[in-house]
């Protein structure tokens, strides 16, 4: 019984250490111009907020948060969103910082409520939520943007694709 207790502990230790050094990258990418919304919090409003995923195409073909518009950080194109200027918004993308890039754009365009999706689809899956196809299945593929930010994938469920 002890064994079990010291190996269940010595898990929490390691996923709590590497849960910081996710967030230390996280802080050290981003300018924080924009209010971060954490997963959990997110995850109490999902339903009331529009969401917009700013990351790039084959991104978003591999994996999306359920109900996201895209909107290609490379080539970001806001006219066409269906969005009013009112609503809330939460955007996201692979950690936090092309997230951040466009919904800084989103504010000088005169939207009101708009709030970064801290640690981005990372965390989401890390967290234990689902993530869509295009097309709405359920998927356990990931696009982690590259190979050096997949390394923050913790959540085996998902097989990441770079």
């Amino acid at each position: 019984m002890r064994d079990i207790f010291l190996g269940i502990l010595l898990i929490l230790i390691l996923d709590s250490c590497a849960q910081q050094d996710f967030d230390s990258t996280v802080t050290s990418c981003l300018d924080f111009s924009i209010d971060t919304i954490s997963v959990k919090s997110f995850k109490k409003i999902i339903s009331h907020v529009k969401i917009i995923d700013a990351r790039t195409p084959k991104e978003y073909q591999t994996c999306k948060i359920k109900g996201a518009q895209f909107v290609s950080f490379e080539r970001p194109n806001l006219k066409n969103l269906n969005i009013n200027k009112s609503d809330t918004i939460v955007v996201y993308c692979t950690i936090g910082y092309r997230s951040e890039k466009i919904s800084e754009k989103l504010k000088r365009k005169g939207y009101k409520y708009v709030y970064n999706l801290y640690g981005g689809i990372i965390q989401w899956v890390n967290k234990g939520n689902k993530v869509f196809a295009p097309n709405g299945i359920k998927t356990n593929f990931i696009h982690t943007y590259n190979e050096s930010w997949g390394k923050w994938m913790i959540n085996n469920s998902f097989q990441k694709v770079y």
